[in-house]
């Protein structure tokens, strides 16, 4: 099957491309920024996931996938087109479809009949009405073209494995014409007949398929999002009553966890969600409300207590080191471990109120980049030289890296023995005995 990935170099976009390309389809990945296009051509990653440097040799080598600027070309020799393009928050709070609106007019210049178009990035369905509508008045739905929805669920820092390993696909569709048709798009992966390098993971397992309408589709990824952000806030505001109280967070969750009603993942406090979706989606809900008439109390409820989380933990800061001219450093800027993403990370808005309160700070994380202009900031690349004349230091990424740090060595670099474990990824009980302050979360 010919395949075209369009915003291909994306996130999205590039996991897509390549796991796609090794269930034996004949896949064109394409992209208007070209510096990322020639990257990609000669086997440089634009974005940091485990195992996606030797899958991308493995695609390239073997001609698997060809990287492309020339979108037009795709369209007109593809069978399915799949849509990965960014879909950010404006400074309105509304969904930006510039990028969808520039797909939409390449597709109505350039599709042959008959093409299915995927929609792989997260949209409202009363975007995806959008671009029927207007296809619509070009070409015949049902005739000429036919969309269908299959949102993505990957994590970043697993995207890779996750592709190969879903949970489910959910296949949004009007007509079995296009659920048989992506039935049989997805066989290879069902099949577990795949061409992958050594090293990546391919469970034996059996992988189930939600066959839906196009409104429940958009909805089951609107959901998810909701859903595992609302538990994120949920478990911060438990964290903060425990501080409290008294009570242990660690102990509590652990408690919590047992009910299988509960479960513990997504269970643990910090910072708070980041990234390029949780917040989007929230947002994208409560817009969605909006044009509906209907209030998004809950939603609204669940990202105001996310914005207040990254206050609290520089209250905790100052409170702490309410002193001028104190240099403090902050470990990782990504918003999780396992990836080099810092859209909408806690880590940079804690670094920017930082150095607005008169700190200095210097920053290290393993993969992720974070420039400023202020020049009380500097980003080493080694974490103990991050560390050494330092005040305090603040742990805000959950990388493997900081679970394993010399508590020893730690207390001879900083100045006042204080460390705030915003991840609760280090044992108070060794902190302290190591002879340093432990500030943690939820205890």
């Amino acid at each position: 099957m010919k395949v075209s990935i369009i915003g291909g170099a994306g996130y999205v976009g590039l996991i897509t491309g390549l796991g796609v390309s090794t269930m034996g389809h004949q896949v064109t990945a394409t992209d208007i920024d070209k510096d990322k296009i020639d990257l990609l051509r000669n086997g440089h990653p634009t974005i940091f996931e485990e195992g996606l440097k030797p899958l991308l040799d493995y695609c390239n080598n073997n001609k698997l996938i060809e990287f492309s600027t020339d979108t037009d070309l795709a369209i007109k020799n593809s069978d399915l087109i799949i849509i990965s393009v960014g879909t950010p928050i404006d400074k309105n709070g509304n969904i930006d479809l510039s990028q969808v609106k520039a797909v939409l007019n390449d597709l109505i210049n350039n599709m042959s009949p008959f093409t299915l178009i995927v929609i792989k990035s997260t949209l409202p369905i009363t975007a995806v009405n959008m671009l029927k509508e207007e296809l619509g008045k070009v070409f015949k739905e049902g005739i000429d073209f036919e969309i269908a929805s299959n949102p993505e669920f990957l994590r970043e820092g697993r995207a890779v494995y996750d592709f190969f390993n879903p949970d489910r696909i959910v296949l949004g569709a009007n007509t079995t014409k296009s659920w048989d048709f992506l039935a049989n798009f997805y066989s290879p992966l069902i099949e577990r007949n795949l061409s992958v390098p050594d090293g990546i993971l391919i469970e034996k397992k059996v992988i189930d398929f939600v066959f839906t309408n196009l409104p429940a589709a958009q909805m089951i990824k609107y959901g998810s999002n909701a859903f595992l952000a609302n538990k994120v806030s949920f478990i911060n505001e438990i964290a903060q009553i425990c501080e409290s109280v008294g009570a242990d967070i660690k102990d509590v969750i652990n408690g919590m966890g047992l009910d299988p009603r509960i479960g513990s993942n997504y269970m643990q406090p910090g910072p708070g969600f980041g990234g390029p979706c949780l917040e989007k989606d929230l947002e994208a809900l409560v817009e969605l409300g909006n044009f509906f008439e209907l209030e998004s109390t809950f939603m609204k409820a669940i990202l105001e207590r996310n914005e207040r989380q990254i206050d609290l933990i520089r209250d905790k800061v100052v409170k702490e080191l309410d002193y001028p001219n104190l240099t403090i450093t902050v470990l990782g800027l990504a918003f999780k471990a396992g990836t080099d993403d810092i859209r909408n990370s806690a880590s940079i808005k804690l670094i920017n109120m930082l150095l607005q309160d008169g700190y200095s700070v210097k920053s290290y994380d393993p993969v992720a980049k974070f420039e400023s202009e202020n020049d009380k900031y500097s980003q080493l690349d080694d974490m103990y030289l991050a560390l050494e004349s330092a005040d305090s230091v603040i742990i805000m990424t959950e990388w493997e890296e900081f679970k394993s740090i010399d508590l020893h060595k730690l207390k001879d670099l900083i100045k006042s023995n204080t460390i705030f474990d915003m991840r609760n990824i280090l044992s108070r009980f060794e902190v302290e005995g190591s002879g340093l302050n432990y500030i943690g979360l939820g205890s």
